[in-house]
């Protein structure tokens, strides 16, 4: 009897290290399949911005920048459901190079670009340093899909050469009549905004110095206001792109100034549609710069965005 029970005994403790076995190895099948579905940022994001940029314009590809924080849910949500999609690390991997950003550790970005909202994704035409497409907002992997393969059709569009395979979106496209290129928006006027934060001047910007800042293009006037404003736009471009900020605080209307009512405040340029804005505005400034909107060039209304 002793036998049988140590037999028993013995055969319990055999199936039990046999059931061990197999929960660990479930587990890390667990754990790995989780890994492969999830995907490795190393897989499709690089984490340096000028290393990316450098391999986007050797490569002549559109770099994406993704903007995320630690701490930011929505960005964590991009995470979970978005990038580990197979189609979206398929488009990242093979016809964009793509680089993650941290804002909290580079900060500097977060003005140049103009990001106000997380995540965002921007995406950069390496071989002109011009921003082809800025979305704010978490998005679901289709939207995703979406708009990142239309700012694959500007940078195509844009370089002809490079384009080896039509995609999807080119050629729905290409089956409806063209319309022609749509005009740059032309910032300030066209008065250079460096002379203008820096000097008080009012100085004509030329073509030849063009660079574009959230959908808008500024004229510089020579290559050290350009270089000046590409390292900090944000710094130089009239704030809420130009709208006039009491109309926006009180009707939450996004309302293009004139540069006849342009006021700066703590080094900040504003732009207003009347001088009775404009005064509105001096008399208790804090009120309206407390603003944060994150606008977009085509929610602006009416006329031409100054």
């Amino acid at each position: 009897m002793l036998q049988g029970l140590i037999g028993r005994f013995s055969g319990r403790d055999s199936i039990s290290r046999q059931m061990t076995f197999l929960m660990v190895g479930l587990s890390l099948y667990t754990v790995a399949t989780a890994s492969r579905l999830m995907g490795s940022d190393s897989e499709v994001f690089r984490k340096d911005f000028k290393l990316a940029m450098k391999e986007a314009e050797e490569k002549k590809l559109p770099l994406l920048v993704h903007f995320y924080a630690d701490w930011c849910m929505p960005c964590k949500r991009m995470d979970r459901d978005v990038f580990p999609s197979a189609a979206v690390k398929e488009m990242l991997g093979s016809r964009f190079v793509a680089v993650k950003i941290d804002t909290d550790k580079h900060k500097e970005l977060l003005g140049q670009y103009g990001i106000e909202i997380l995540p965002s994704d921007l995406v950069i035409d390496p071989l002109t340093s011009r921003v082809i497409a800025l979305h704010s907002g978490p998005q679901d992997r289709n939207t995703y899909l979406a708009t990142t393969s239309q700012a694959e059709a500007k940078f195509l569009k844009a370089h002809p050469s490079n384009q080896v395979v039509a995609t999807p979106v080119a050629e729905a496209k290409s089956d409806k009549p063209e319309l022609g290129e749509a005009k740059p928006i032309i910032g300030l006027a066209g008065f250079s905004p460096v002379a203008l934060t820096n000097k008080r001047q009012w100085n004509r910007g030329s073509a030849e110095f063009a660079c574009e800042f959230k959908e808008v293009t500024y004229y510089l006037s020579s290559q050290e206001e350009l270089e000046a404003f590409r390292s900090t736009p944000d710094t130089y471009a009239p704030k809420l792109l130009g709208c006039d900020p009491v109309i926006l605080w009180e009707s939450d209307k996004a309302v293009s100034g004139d540069i006849k009512y342009a006021a700066f405040f703590d080094n900040e340029l504003f732009l207003f549609k009347s001088d009775e804005r404009r005064k509105q505005f001096k008399a208790s400034p804090e009120k309206y710069i407390r603003l944060r909107h994150a606008l977009k060039v085509d929610q602006i209304e009416p006329a031409v965005i100054r």
